[in-house]
């Protein structure tokens, strides 16, 4: 078709497909100097004026070039012709990324079925003139496998490809590919986070929107205890709160005629009292693995603090210590000031190792929980009775009397059942003692080796950090001996299963 000169001001550029490309502009434009221009650009006449239909970037090199004329092949002006004629340059030049080409072999196909080229899929009107997609791509020099992947990416959701569109990564076809496969709300999480540089590659950021719309098909008790507890984790740090709850558990705690001093420290300037635990430490396993309601037994509960959590998030209690003193000082703190009806609260001023008052009772426990003192003696209760394990520094003897009480608490706990989810623990806090050449003594060790032999599971084992009082008395002591210092208890957590003997 013969070509005119035509004055690049009598043409018009409306509704292009492709944004123009400057460097493209500049190489063409150098091209044209050494050696013209070898095609011309088509245009269709409109009125007094040209439309272009192809060519836009030898247009702007012309331009570039401050040429005031450029050869044109004119041809009659029809809308949808027009606009093939453009699809069919822009896909030819290989220059669109995977989104623009999508767009463009869909909006191929549009009008090839407008012209009636190509029939609609699924329609009886295909005939033997019409163009299929294996022509198609053969016309691209592509197989069908690959045009049907490089059409796929055109069902991505406007607001992805919009996101996307320009950037390096709706380069990579097959990573586009992957993005339509996934729902509306994850496509444009992908394009957000890789357009905010929330991460660099393509991977990452689908790992992540993934990761952040995840299904939650969380049950509302279990909903409950993320929302009100801190995350469980095999390593704890509980941190004193100044609540209603600790001024209950102190109320008792430091009672004066309750408190007990351990040792002096500070060159004999400063007590230190018998280890008590942190009511976010009691309150936290109660509300962890109990329920309301539940009855909570703490059979060495010595000033209280795991029964007066337990009664202040609304459980039954059972209660077992050698001192009158202790038990009363616990009943004014749950029933006074906590209001636990006295049917709720059962507290014994006996031995909670035979627990004489349940002996013909069995399956009636829904949670033990306690703190059993220190081996070797390391603390002085002054109960004064002979049963108190405070007294038993012999270890053989110690552990005799826990193994009588694992016993008991066995037959005491509630079954627990795996599948069905349902979890009775026998919760029991440990330390450890260091003696010289004897080496470090963990408690936790020997009980669950106890424990094994009555048929008792391990379900967990948590670590709590501590931060003792003579903690920088102790460290010029641990680097002389060259050990750590000691910053940790273990809290054992054992469930019976009916099908365990």
């Amino acid at each position: 078709m013969q070509s005119i000169d035509i004055p690049i001001s009598d043409i018009k550029v409306i509704n292009r497909l492709r944004k123009i490309d400057e460097s493209k502009v500049k190489d063409i434009a150098q091209s044209i100097k050494e050696i013209d221009l070898l095609h011309p650009i088509q245009v269709a006449k409109k009125d007094n004026s040209y439309i272009l239909l192809s060519g836009n970037h030898r247009l702007n090199a012309m331009e570039l070039l401050q040429r005031t004329t450029i050869p044109c092949v004119v041809r009659e002006e029809d809308d949808t012709i027009n606009q093939l004629i453009e699809v069919e340059e822009n896909l030819c030049s290989k220059r669109l990324n995977a989104i623009q080409e999508a767009e463009h072999i869909v909006l191929r196909e549009d009008l090839l079925i407008k012209l009636g080229r190509k029939a609609v899929v699924g329609s009886n009107q295909y005939t033997g003139e019409s163009i299929t997609n294996t022509e198609l791509a053969n016309q691209l020099g592509i197989s069908r496998r690959i045009y049907s992947y490089k059409k796929q990416v055109d069902n991505l959701c406007p607001q992805a490809k919009r996101l996307l569109g320009e950037t390096k990564f709706a380069e990579k076809m097959m990573d586009m590919v992957r993005l339509t496969k996934h729902p509306k709300h994850i496509q444009i999480e992908v394009a957000k986070i890789l357009v905010n540089e929330g991460a660099k590659t393509f991977n990452r950021a689908l790992i992540l929107a993934n990761l952040k719309y995840k299904k939650k098909d969380w049950k509302e008790e279990y909903k409950q205890i993320r929302d009100e507890v801190l995350p469980p984790k095999s390593i704890m740090r509980f941190t004193r709160k100044k609540d209603v709850l600790n001024d209950l558990c102190l109320l008792v705690s430091h009672n004066e005629n309750l408190r007990h001093t351990k040792r002096k420290s500070l060159f004999g300037t400063s007590e230190v009292s018998n280890y008590t635990m942190l009511p976010e430490h009691s309150r936290w396993f109660i509300k962890y693995f109990t329920k309301e309601n539940w009855l909570v037994c703490d059979n060495t509960c010595g000033r209280g603090t795991n029964l007066i959590a337990a009664a202040f998030e609304n459980r039954r209690i059972i209660g077992f210590d050698l001192s009158a003193d202790n038990i009363e000082g616990i009943r004014t703190a749950v029933v006074d000031h906590i209001g636990l009806p006295p049917e709720s609260c059962s507290l014994h001023h006996s031995c909670g190792v035979e627990m004489e008052e349940y002996k013909g009772n069995s399956n009636m426990i829904d949670c033990f929980i306690n703190d059993v003192p220190y081996i070797l003696g390391a603390e002085n209760y002054r109960s004064n009775d002979e049963r108190d394990l405070c007294y038993h520094k012999d270890l053989d003897s110690f552990y005799n009397k826990i193994n009588i009480m694992m016993g008991n608490m066995k037959r005491l706990i509630k079954p627990s059942n795996y599948d069905e989810k349902i979890f009775h623990p026998i919760i029991m806090k440990l330390g450890s003692q260091r003696r010289g050449d004897r080496g470090l003594m963990t408690m936790d060790t020997d009980v669950e080796m106890i424990a094994r032999k009555h048929g008792l599971i391990l379900h967990d084992k948590i670590i709590n950090e501590l931060k003792p009082t003579l903690q920088n008395y102790n460290l010029q002591r641990c680097i002389e001996n060259r050990f750590t210092v000691k910053l940790q208890e273990t809290n054992l957590v054992f469930l019976k299963y009916e099908n365990k003997s």
